[in-house]
């Protein structure tokens, strides 16, 4: 008898091994399902173009539907708005004849209004000296009106530069700013005083006209939705969050679309992977999920919902925000850990222990992500991402096929360890 009792736990262990493998792949079936939906062309990359950031919010409902969350309130969804620039209609470009694609070869700037015409192009490389003295004599002596000035080499915005042109008022028609490694977007919620683009450097070298047809559409009031369900836990004094955001930059021109697979399909594919586990597992605390929009606008949805809470959020035990899941082949990185250095301590003893990711990187208080507003207001929480992976961010390869998903469940699984240990 003993040998048969032997032989039938023996077997019960693999069958429960064997399931336990199966929830697992199950799960991270279900986060690539949600990170291939969420970067799908009917989404828009989730910003203001084709209304794509509220069909992903739908979608997203559903899925809080699906896993049995309950509403804070009566609905799932808070709305709110805020202004937005947009470029929803065709871009026309060349360089010498030769046709630009948006987003791969240029971008017009986020604020960019309506821009049209043929321009001679003026090279300048405001980091060489001699270049600089010979770019200011040229802003002093001002511009005609079918000069473009290209900034080679200069990223960033040149407030110097833009502030001589204001002094002498004499601005170019069309300042150009040139990228060396890739093109990065963003959101603006204003609209530039004057025309900006911003070319990849090696395309634009060398080159002497430009013609450009582009224009825009400032929407004064986009109405948009953060999402927010919970599932009740057995103690009822304090809640743990999780949150992510959910939008993304949209769509520049008709061709030009940003997927967002990392930053932040993946985010919102580990908060519904972590909600799916919690609805299996009852947690110690009631736990609520955020799914925030305007992120990429402004932390504006975590602004929205920190002054008009749908809960008392200052019984807000631990926030956890989730961003850039795509890979954490080199661990994880915690915003906010040298200002909460307790719960820090806490979760990388924990790493310690179970060895799950090869690093957890600290890092002190920074306004990059939508923890701040929770944490400007005293309540802890943490901005965790992760670190390696193909590195696309901003741009139109971040697509759902780059992710390898490296220490995803991983990171999971820490997050799990870490609130249960609070």
């Amino acid at each position: 008898m003993r040998k048969y009792l032997l032989a039938f736990t023996w077997i019960g262990t693999i069958c429960c091994g064997l399931m336990w493998n199966n929830v697992e792949a199950q799960n991270i079936e279900y986060s690539k399902q949600i990170i291939r939906e969420l970067c799908n062309e009917k989404y828009a990359g989730r910003g203001y173009v084709d209304d794509g950031v509220n069909k992903a919010a739908d979608y997203l409902g559903e899925q809080f539907r699906a896993l049995k969350l309950k509403p804070v309130g009566k609905s799932f969804f808070q709305t709110y708005a805020f202004p937005v620039n947009t470029h929803p209609f065709p871009i026309r470009c060349t360089l010498d004849a030769q046709v630009m694609r948006t987003g791969a070869d240029f971008l017009l700037s986020p604020g960019c209004q309506r821009i049209s015409g043929q321009f001679n192009l003026l090279h300048f490389y405001p980091k060489d000296s001699l270049e600089k003295v010979l770019l200011f004599k040229k802003i002093q002596q001002g511009f005609e009106a079918n000069e473009a000035l290209v900034l080679h080499k200069s990223t960033e915005r040149d407030k110097l530069i833009e502030d001589s042109c204001a002094h002498y008022k004499h601005y170019p028609s069309l300042i150009i700013y040139s990228e060396e490694k890739k093109m990065t977007h963003s959101v603006s919620t204003d609209t530039d005083e004057r025309p900006v683009l911003i070319f990849m450097d090696s395309v634009i070298k060398n080159k002497d006209k430009l013609t450009i047809d582009a224009n825009h559409h400032f929407i004064e009031s986009f109405s948009c939705k953060n999402i927010i369900g919970s599932i009740k836990g057995r103690k009822k004094d304090s809640f743990i969050v999780f949150s992510a955001h959910y939008d993304h930059l949209g769509k520049q021109g008709q061709d030009a679309m940003f997927p967002g697979a990392s930053d932040n399909a993946s985010g919102c594919s580990m908060l519904l992977y972590l909600a799916d586990y919690y609805s299996k597992h009852k947690p110690d605390y009631t736990t609520i999920f955020i799914l925030f929009s305007g992120e990429e606008a402004g932390l504006l949805g975590s602004d929205y919902f920190t002054t008009h809470p749908t809960f008392n959020i200052q019984s807000i035990k631990m926030l956890v925000n989730i961003d850039i899941m795509g890979s954490a082949e080199n661990g994880i990185t915690v915003v906010n850990g040298e200002t909460f250095k307790p719960q820090f301590d806490l979760l990388t003893q924990i790493n310690q222990q179970h060895k799950y990711l090869p690093e957890v990187k600290i890092r002190g208080k920074a306004r990059n992500s939508d923890h701040y507003h929770f944490s400007e207001k005293g309540i802890p929480a943490f901005f965790i991402y992760s670190m390696g992976g193909p590195g696309n961010y901003h741009d139109i390869y971040d697509k759902a096929d780059t992710l390898p998903l490296t220490h995803y469940e991983d990171v999971a699984k820490l997050l799990i360890d870490f609130v249960k240990s609070l």
